[in-house]
Parts: structure tokens; C-alpha cells; sequence
């Protein structure tokens, strides 16, 4: 039906997404974002997540808020947690500050999404399913930290970064039964990256084990939609998108 609308007549959305090459992301979003919500997405330089891809990263970032704020964005959320706090906790914090007052709009980033949906949810003893190789566990036991929360255990589904799209979507699931019963009394299954399937997951996982299920897609989602200015309770992909 042509209405006359542009697509994001209700909000749209800025995302500068790490990956070179991005597929699950903006698959998810529309899956879960209302009618009238649009991504304007910029992809970023990480192909093997080096250091020197991410210093290049953060710096296309900062442009690409720009850009996104010249085409009419109404939040801009940069992505990446390495990326984030590539110069520091303090200087994350201090960035959003800085480019919220030059460019007029709300501005947050993957990893303050995440630690404000850490804190709402409530999440203390913590489960990790990643969908990279085993040798990474010890990035997401420091991040959990930074969040505020206990990492009780982790598991590792293996992939190279370049190829996590192409992970089954049944893998977060998986993953997630195997830590629950290795540790029962976890109150939070957490899924980082917001760049391999797990948006399905999260309602039936909350559903089977009476916990909250935090990922990184959920959290930048829910953060870019409210600093939108788009408060609907969305049922289907857990707590707090339906709760907060």
C-alpha cells in the first residue's frame, strides 16, 4: 500500500556496525522493530578484529555519526564494545556526551546499551554463549565485569569472526541449555554480538528456564528505539523489550 510516508515515519535508526560485511543484524532488527521504524546502518572496517582494525573502526565511527546525523537520524548508536572503549571507559562516557552536543540527537553506544539493559534487568550471576573461538572466553568475562554482573561460566560455538553469520540459529539455544545445566543457579544467559543468530532464542530460553535472557542485539535495539522516542512493548524477543 502507498500511503505516502517515507519508510521510518515513526523513527530511523543509525547503527555503525563493526563488521565489514553485516547480515544478521539488519536481518533481526526488522524482525523485531514496529511498523515505521527504518536502519540507516554504516559498516565499519572489522574483518579479523586486530587492534589496528578497530583503532581504524572507532575513527569511521565518529564520521558516520556525523553522516547519520546530517541524514536526518533521530538516535545513532555506535557499535562494537571493543571499538566503544577502544580509548578508555572514561572517554566512551565521554563521547557520547560530546557527540549528543554537536550533533542535536540522542547518541549511545553498544556497549552503554548493554550496561543500561544489564541494570534494568536485574542480571547478577551471568551465563555466556559466544559465537566465537574458545580463546576469546576471557573477552566476555572482563566485559561482564565492566556490566556489573558474575560470570558463572562460558561456552564457545568456534566460528572465525568473518563467518558468523553463517552459524545455524539453533547454536545460541544450544549453548545456553548446555550452561544451564552446568550452572542452575545462573539468573542470566547473556549472548554477545549482535552479528549471529539469536533474536528466536531469547523468549523461548526466558520461557523454558525462568531466566532472563540479555543479548547485545536486544540490548541496542531496545536502547535506539527509546532514545527514538519509541516506547511500544514488543512481545516475542524477552523481558525488556515487553518490560521496559
Amino acid at each position: 500500500m502507498i500511503r505516502g510516508d517515507k519508510y521510518g515515519y515513526r523513527a530511523r535508526i543509525g547503527y555503525a556496525s563493526p563488521p565489514l560485511t553485516s547480515e544478521v543484524f539488519p536481518y533481526e532488527f526488522y524482525k523485531v522493530v514496529p511498523d515505521g521504524v527504518t536502519l540507516v546502518i554504516t559498516t565499519l572496517a572489522i574483518t579479523v578484529r586486530s587492534a589496528a582494525e578497530v583503532n581504524q573502526s572507532y575513527d569511521i565511527s565518529m564520521k558516520a555519526a556525523e553522516q547519520m546525523a546530517e541524514a536526518g537520524c533521530d538516535s545513532i548508536v555506535l557499535g562494537g564494545v571493543p571499538i566503544n572503549l577502544a580509548k578508555g571507559v572514561e572517554n566512551a562516557d565521554r563521547m557520547i556526551k560530546d557527540l549528543e552536543q554537536q550533533l542535536g540527537i540522542p547518541v549511545a553506544t553498544s556497549a552503554s546499551a548493554q550496561k543500561e539493559a544489564f541494570r534494568l534487568l536485574g542480571c547478577r550471576k551471568l551465563l555466556v554463549a559466544h559465537p566465537y573461538k574458545a580463546e576469546d572466553n576471557h573477552r566476555f568475562d572482563d566485559y561482564a565485569q565492566k556490566f556489573g554482573a558474575e560470570v558463572l561460566g562460558t561456552r564457545a560455538w568456534g566460528s572465525p569472526f568473518n563467518r558468523i553469520g553463517g552459524i545455524p540459529d539453533d547454536a545460541a539455544v544450544k549453548m545456553a541449555r548446555e550452561l544451564m545445566k552446568e550452572h542452575p543457579d545462573a539468573d542470566t544467559i547473556m549472548f554477545p554480538s549482535p552479528h549471529w543468530p539469536v533474536i528466536n532464542a531469547i523468549a523461548p530460553l526466558e520461557e523454558e528456564f525462568g531466566v532472563t535472557v540479555m543479548s547485545s542485539i536486544q540490548a541496542i535495539l531496545w536502547q535506539a528505539l527509546r532514545l527514538a522516542g519509541i516506547k511500544d512493548s514488543i512481545s516475542g524477543y524477552g523481558r525488556l523489550f515487553k518490560d521496559f
